[in-house]
């Protein structure tokens, strides 16, 4: 019950927000009673859950459009010590070259956690990403790495290519992405000595849109679908994120993340949550 629960909350809340974005938009009077809701639901949400790390590679793709290079950097330190004993170090970064008919995507993460002692988070994730464009979008190819010692993941690799439709509107309402494509991926286990290795599809849709009328504020979904081709079994990710500009260079972020396994190794969860709230520094250079 559990694994339909959260992707269906997740579901209702991006409904939610599509619809209330058009109702502000015909009645703007009501866009900050609109806010608080969307703020209860996403509370709500959070308090139910716990923390797993999952990236979305199409987390900036519609951001910037006008720039030819555009980075963000998110970065989180904290920590206690006393009665209390820990650390935590994050670091994330998105970073995009655009050219007249290419795209290049560059992303990574490193997440890391400390309690009384020890180590309760160890994860990294980098993936590199080329889109060449043509008249209704794209074709790309991409190659990933990835490792999460608290899941028994000593390392994920794996190379992919696919055909995405891009829609943007020139009015920026809502910019979208629909992807299709295969992918070879090759995993190994924490105290597992073999070496798995399958072909999976890759099908995902992404959504973007403003919130309100000063358009500081930008909501966004992607979803992906990854069935087994060689072996079976599914996997699907499904990622939401609020976004709000503090300034040009800096925003405040909240972001849900689900992932599920159908054939996760012995003694992990098939099913995983996330959320995150930090803050990101960005950096565009345009072309003069």
């Amino acid at each position: 019950m559990k694994r339909l629960l959260i992707p269906f909350s997740l579901f209702m809340i991006s409904i939610f927000v599509s619809q209330a974005n058009m109702i502000v938009k015909n009645f703007p009077v009501y866009e900050s009673m609109i806010w608080r809701l969307e703020s209860v639901l996403l509370i709500g949400l959070l308090l139910s859950s716990s923390a797993w790390a999952i990236v979305d590679v199409n987390d900036q793709y519609f951001a910037e459009p006008d720039a030819t290079v555009f980075s963000s950097l998110s970065f989180d330190l904290n920590g206690a010590s006393g009665n209390d004993n820990r650390s935590s170090f994050g670091i994330d970064s998105h970073t995009l070259f655009r050219g007249d008919k290419s795209t290049w995507l560059l992303i990574g993460s490193y997440q890391a956690e400390q309690s009384e002692g020890r180590d309760t988070v160890d994860n990294a994730f980098v993936h590199v990403r080329y889109v060449r464009k043509l008249a209704t979008g794209g074709v790309e190819f991409y190659v990933q790495g990835q490792r999460d010692r608290f899941q028994k993941l000593d390392s994920r690799r794996l190379f992919g290519a696919g055909y995405r439709f891009d829609w943007q509107n020139s009015e920026g309402n809502i910019d979208a992405l629909i992807g299709i494509g295969v992918m070879q991926e090759q995993e190994r286990f924490v105290d597992v000595a073999a070496q798995e290795s399958r072909s999976r599809a890759n099908i995902y849709l992404t959504l973007s849109m403003p919130i309100g009328q000063t358009r500081q504020t930008r909501w966004s979904l992607s979803a992906f679908a990854q069935p087994g081709l060689s072996a079976g079994g599914m996997r699907s990710i499904a990622v939401t994120k609020i976004v709000t500009k503090l300034t040009d260079k800096l925003s405040l972020d909240l972001s849900l993340a689900y992932d599920h396994d159908s054939q996760p190794t012995y003694g992990v969860n098939s099913d995983n949550f996330r959320y995150t709230s930090g803050l990101t520094y960005t950096f565009r250079k345009s072309e003069e």
